[in-house]
């Protein structure tokens, strides 16, 4: 399990979309990414709650809908993995987990049941953490899911990170 902290999450599938939540409340893949607070609960169960820094709500999936939205009230997701940092967001012991469909901003996420592999763009599935450790003159140390990376501080800064 991931240790708590402030990320970006990105899809696995269509790497340059981020959790975004708009104003309205919904959240979606967007090109530019909300630092997203991971408070671990449960870390051997992989149970933590996510609040969106930028819009001041918790991160949780409508049971009516079965969507991804802001809430003033947190809930408990399972973050499950299947190796190579990849992660899929769910309710825990519910097999209806996160996915964006479309890689083109605005693309709601939504929550179904898990496509096996085989199935076409089942990765839509996975997501990807990074969390900024710290500064070190023009080098920043990011920690991207399980691999930790140098990238020099001018690259992140013509990004946007």
């Amino acid at each position: 399990m991931l240790p708590s902290g402030d990320y970006k999450i990105q899809n696995f599938l269509h790497t340059d979309r981020f959790i975004h939540m708009k104003a309205d409340g919904t959240v979606v893949g967007y090109e530019e990414a909300d630092i997203i607070q991971l408070h671990v609960t449960d870390a051997a169960m992989g149970l933590a709650t996510l609040f969106d820094k930028l819009r001041n709500q918790y991160i949780v999936i409508d049971n009516e809908t079965g969507h991804v939205v802001g809430s003033a009230e947190s809930q408990v997701l399972q973050f499950s993995t299947e190796g190579d940092g990849k992660y899929i967001i769910h309710i825990m012991n519910v097999n209806e987990v996160w996915l964006l469909n479309k890689g083109k901003d605005w693309t709601p996420i939504v929550t179904a049941p898990a496509p096996p592999p085989g199935v076409q763009d089942y990765e839509r599935k996975y997501w990807l953490f990074a969390e900024f450790l710290s500064f070190f003159g023009n080098l920043t140390v990011v920690f991207v899911s399980a691999h930790r990376v140098a990238i020099p501080y001018g690259i992140l800064a013509a990004r946007g990170v």
